[in-house]
């Protein structure tokens, strides 16, 4: 993910938003055929705060954190009917 770069941490950026990217960095990849579901996401962000342990955010505030991010790496929210989702991303394979 070329975009992925632009979310290294920066000088002036918070903790918050850099372990973000990082966790973008380390568990997505672009997959124009598929989305995730935001609970699918957070889930994801959860359990690899776990492993490196790191309290995680609520899930509010990691959705609107990763909302932020979502131009950057190319990614569209989208909703169809009452489902919200993430296009384009998918989860790299696990080890």
């Amino acid at each position: 993910m070329q975009a992925l770069r632009n979310l290294q941490p920066r000088a002036n950026s918070d903790d918050i938003s850099w372990r973000i990217g990082i966790f973008a960095i380390e568990r997505l990849r672009p997959d124009p055929n598929n989305w995730l579901a935001p609970s699918a996401l957070w889930t994801e962000y959860s359990l690899w705060c776990r492993k490196k342990d790191v309290q995680p955010l609520p899930v509010a505030n990691f959705l609107q954190k990763f909302d932020e991010a979502a131009t950057i790496l190319g990614v569209r929210k989208l909703r169809a009917g009452d489902e919200v989702g993430y296009a384009r991303i998918a989860f790299k394979p696990t080890a």
